[in-house]
């Protein structure tokens, strides 16, 4: 035998290796029709979305206006094309020559390399709160101050007519009659401000860089449970561990950190009981994903695409339990959610309303802001203070201001512009707000060297705002890749397509209702199991048509010189 084939043969049995560490499922595998055209639609959507937002990643960016950047006000700056792809050609060689070390990495325990990426997150993440120790502002301060309160037993900050924080901007109302699901974020904060300390929101911040770690983990597993191979799991971890925005995100002592952690988890145990119909996985899949829509109540996002699965996962499997389970996280999470506010009221004493309907911020996703198109504005606001904070009333108000807009949208170029723009503001602004969270606060302590000062103005800040960009670039379009590997391989399914769903649904709603930067940041990492198989396909096909396809291009004659053999006056 051939030292070639020695070593090819040798290469194989190491692949066989540490494929060979996967535990294989034993899973349900049935076709149907109903399961097949749900989720075909969902893969075509996903990647139409995600093809244009790759595509336009190549020529713009979005990034915050320098002379305005407290006021997180966008511009559209234009990339340099031949740069963008140049990085994508050598980070593909990169990807290639990677291959070489294949062999020792299928030497380690795949937990080992879990553990390990789980374990630099948390240490880099520790490292940046502690380097920049933010101090909460806007909204997370009225939660902060809340928590805070209520571990001292007193609630000013709930009561209308306080001295709490921003009091005049709501008109001296309390912020809980405009946002009462916040007060679920407020209770976990209080329970944590009681064990640890009120000194500071650092409590909350740990928790969130242990959530980043976690949720990194989550999405392992989950690459490891669709796919099959750890080849595509160690791809993924790869892809996690160049994912650096939640981990400066961490300063932000908000729930979306906690909720994107829980929600991961949730999906893990959803998947993993469309493989193996064990319905004991319902159990943690559905306290998790109550507790996500807990603390962060956008996580509804994450129950109606689990409730659209289900249903088909009934449909297919032709079991109520399913559909059943559907309606109680429904129910659980509805009334977790009235559970604290009730409980809030008694122990202030105090009513909330109804706060800020949906109908009012999708009036907010339709009004030019002067941060971008369908980003924040005080529309909602100043309708519900202007209807007495009567939601009924607030609602046809906001209905007649919605109206009134459609009618500018009946304009083609203009609806083009607005939403192109409102997509790419969000989706293509590749901090997604996780270093200007922190950057545009106050500090504990002064950021004047060191680290914080680093990132905030240095050389370094910049080095890693253009990974960023170079990053989601990658990362869009091995999406965009690994949707239509899975729907022209027949790969399509309840399972596949779960996490594509929720991000679907986070596409839909922010494109729509209000968007920010900052709220794509905790779908961002969903996209990984999916570009890490594109990547994977990338890497190990054998390419041997296009290999067929160069060949007879290096076979085919050239006129010129059988001409030349022919002609006389040549010779």
């Amino acid at each position: 035998m051939s030292s070639k084939k020695k070593s090819k043969s040798k290469s194989a049995v190491s692949r066989n290796q540490v494929e060979n560490q996967t535990k294989t499922l034993e899973t349900i595998q049935k076709k149907n029709k109903f399961e097949t055209i749900i989720s075909n639609i969902i893969c075509v959507l996903t990647f139409i979305s995600f093809g244009y937002i790759a595509l336009m990643s190549f020529f713009q960016t979005s990034v915050f206006d320098a002379a305005k950047f407290t006021s997180e006000v966008i511009n559209y700056e234009t990339d340099i094309v031949g740069l963008n792809i140049l990085f994508t050609v050598l980070f593909g060689v990169f990807l290639f020559a990677m291959k070489r070390t294949y062999n020792f990495f299928a030497k380690i325990n795949i937990k080992f390399i879990e553990a390990a990426m789980v374990v630099i997150v948390i240490i880099l993440g520790l490292v940046w709160i502690n380097a920049v120790t933010s101090i909460p502002a806007a909204d997370s301060y009225n939660l902060y101050e809340a928590a805070i309160d209520a571990t001292r037993n007193t609630y000013k900050s709930m009561l209308n007519g306080g001295n709490f924080y921003n009091h005049e901007f709501y008109n001296n109302y309390s912020y809980f009659n405009f946002y009462p699901f916040q007060l679920g974020f407020v209770f976990f904060s209080e329970i944590v401000y009681r064990i640890f300390g009120t000194a500071n929101s650092l409590p909350v911040q740990t928790i969130n860089v242990l959530c980043v770690g976690f949720a990194y983990l989550a999405i392992a597993r989950i690459t490891r449970l669709l796919f099959k191979k750890l080849s595509i799991e160690f791809l993924s971890i790869m892809l996690l561990l160049a994912c650096l925005q939640p981990v400066f995100f961490t300063t932000f002592a908000y729930g979306n950190i906690i909720g994107m952690c829980f929600s991961l988890w949730a999906s893990y145990f959803l998947i993993k009981y469309f493989k193996t119909g064990k319905y004991t996985l319902l159990i943690p899949c559905g306290l998790m994903l109550v507790f996500a829509i807990f603390v962060k109540y956008n996580n509804l996002i994450v129950l109606v695409a689990f409730a659209i699965m289900l249903i088909v996962h009934t449909v297919k499997m032709k079991k109520w339990q399913s559909i059943a389970f559907a309606l109680a996280l429904c129910l659980a999470s509805v009334g977790a959610k009235s559970l604290v506010v009730m409980s809030y009221e008694a122990r202030a004493n105090t009513e909330f309303t109804d706060g800020v309907s949906q109908v009012l911020y999708l009036d907010m996703g339709l009004t030019e802001s002067y941060m971008a198109p369908g980003w924040y504005t005080t529309t909602g606001k100043d309708i519900y203070i202007q209807s007495q904070l009567d939601t009924q009333t607030a609602n046809q108000r906001g209905w007649e201001d919605i109206n009134t807009k459609l009618k500018k949208f009946s304009n083609i170029n203009y609806s083009v512009d607005f939403f192109s723009k409102k997509i790419l503001s969000q989706w293509n602004e590749p901090s997604f707000e996780s270093i200007w969270v922190s950057q545009v606060k106050s500090h504990i302590r002064p950021v004047d060297n060191g680290l914080g000062a680093a990132i905030y103005s240095g050389s370094p800040g910049q080095l890693i705002k253009l990974w960023f960009n170079l990053y989601v670039q990658i990362l869009y379009l091995s999406f965009a890749i690994g949707m239509y590997l899975l729907l022209i391989r027949k790969k399509t399914n309840i399972e596949t397509m779960l996490l594509p769903l929720i991000i679907l649904g986070g596409f839909g709603y922010h494109l729509l209702f209000e968007g920010k930067s900052q709220y794509i940041l905790t779908y961002i990492i969903m996209l990984i199991p999916t570009a890490s198989y594109a990547i994977h396909k990338i890497l190990y096909s054998d390419y041997s048509k296009l290999k067929e396809i160069i060949a007879k291009i290096g076979n085919i004659p050239d006129k010129k010189i059988k001409n030349s053999a022919s002609d006389p006056v040549q010779q």
